[in-house]
C-alpha cells in the first residue's frame, strides 16, 4: 500500500510572486534566497569564531628569530605606497 501512495503524483507548492502594489519595496525574498543568505552569514560567523578562538589560544610569549626580518604583506604594501607618495 505504501508503494502505491509513494507513486502518486504530489502537487508542488509554489511561492507567491511580489504583489504589483508592493514593487517599490524591491524584490520579494523567497525561501531559497533566505537559505543562501543565512548559510553565507553563518559560515562567516563560524569563520570569525574560529579566528577568535585561534587568537585566544595563541601563545603570546612565543618568539622565533625569523620574526625579526619577516614582513607581513599588508605592511609591506603600505610602506611601498607611502614611499611612492613621498617621491
Amino acid at each position: 500500500m505504501s508503494s502505491m501512495r509513494n507513486s502518486l503524483h504530489r502537487r508542488n507548492h509554489k511561492e507567491r510572486s511580489q504583489l504589483s502594489h508592493r514593487q517599490r519595496f524591491g524584490i520579494l525574498e523567497k525561501h531559497k534566497d533566505y537559505v543562501l543568505r543565512a548559510r553565507d552569514y553563518h559560515s562567516k560567523q563560524d569563520r570569525i569564531k574560529r579566528l577568535r578562538q585561534k587568537a585566544a589560544d595563541r601563545n603570546k610569549d612565543e618568539f622565533y628569530f625569523g620574526m625579526n626580518r619577516e614582513r607581513t604583506e599588508v605592511i609591506f604594501y603600505c610602506l611601498n605606497f607611502i614611499r611612492r607618495r613621498l617621491c
